[in-house]
């Protein structure tokens, strides 16, 4: 049974896409998962991280991205075909990995989004504009993968809440700074409200938060250890606290500026250890995360 897994954080700049792409091709190719990622951010950086341009703009001129599926829903069309719309074989790794999938996002997005709220504004909470993707992202096919990540929009908006209806947990990746952990609290808190309001109609219903991911981690920053200290703390509360965050995982990513070379599609590299092996403290975080990931999923 395929597990569900939104990334979120209010922040961007954060390494939330990184870190969804890194841990898709970490699942692919060392322990061998079948994974589909969902680009649901309008600035598509999942999406051109794991195909070319060219590639992107032939699935968004063939209706084939997440903006044609809201767009069907808000025009009563039928365009948007879930099957032909899933890439398969992507990354910048060896051409592309068999067993990792992506469902596109296209910068079009953003002309819709705002209407987004209005679509079947009805008396049923089944036909919600949180419920769109569950629409076309059945049970059947996500039983088809191992894991099912979703990258979503810095905002807690009617596109991610699309993503957290489908999730069975969350992860937060955060700078250890002020900034990007400040939302934490709120992204528990809205998160848990809406979950009532899907609760009363799927009584299975239960999302989870898997933890918090620190990325561009600098050990001789004296801000980024306290925050990291304070976030450590502050997970060991209790959850009616209103200062508690979830639990971090053990191994942080560090800081390094050959990350963004890494996160080009149009070099050409063959193996996860030539992508990632530019620092094997990198690899090394990377692969330590993958590992805690699939612990924490159960």
């Amino acid at each position: 049974m395929g597990k569900v897994i939104s990334l979120i954080n209010l922040k961007g700049g954060v390494g939330k896409t990184t870190t969804t792409v890194a841990l898709a091709e970490f699942l692919t190719l060392e322990k061998r998962k079948k994974v589909l990622v969902i680009d649901l951010d309008p600035q598509t950086n999942a999406t051109v991280m794991l195909i070319n341009q060219d590639a992107w703009k032939r699935a968004n001129d063939n209706k084939r991205t997440i903006h044609q599926m809201f767009l069907d829903k808000l025009n009563d069309t039928d365009y948007f075909d879930i099957y032909k719309s899933i890439i398969k074989g992507v990354s910048s790794i060896g051409g592309g990995i068999p067993d990792l999938h992506l469902l596109p996002s296209s910068i079009d997005l953003l002309d819709v989004q705002d209407r987004i709220p209005m679509i079947n504004q009805m008396n049923s909470f089944a036909q919600s504009p949180i419920t769109v993707l569950a629409n076309y992202l059945t049970q059947q096919i996500i039983d088809e993968y191992d894991y099912i990540l979703i990258d979503c929009p810095p905002n807690l908006g009617v596109i991610t809440l699309n993503g957290i209806y489908l999730s069975d947990y969350y992860l937060i990746p955060v700078v250890a700074d002020i900034l990007s952990t400040y939302g934490i609290p709120q992204i528990k808190d809205r998160i848990n409200k809406v979950s009532v309001n899907i609760k009363s109609i799927n009584r299975s219903y239960n999302i989870k938060p898997l933890g918090i991911v620190i990325t561009k981690y600098r050990m001789q920053s004296r801000m980024h250890r306290e925050t990291r200290d304070d976030l450590i703390l502050r997970s060991k509360l209790a959850e009616t606290d209103k200062r508690s965050v979830p639990q971090v995982f053990k191994v942080y990513v560090k800081e390094t500026t050959r990350i963004s070379e890494a996160t080009d599609i149009d070099v050409q590299i063959n193996t996860l250890k030539q992508k990632y092996g530019y620092s094997q403290e990198v690899y090394d975080a990377y692969e330590n995360i993958t590992n805690e990931f699939i612990r924490r999923v159960k």
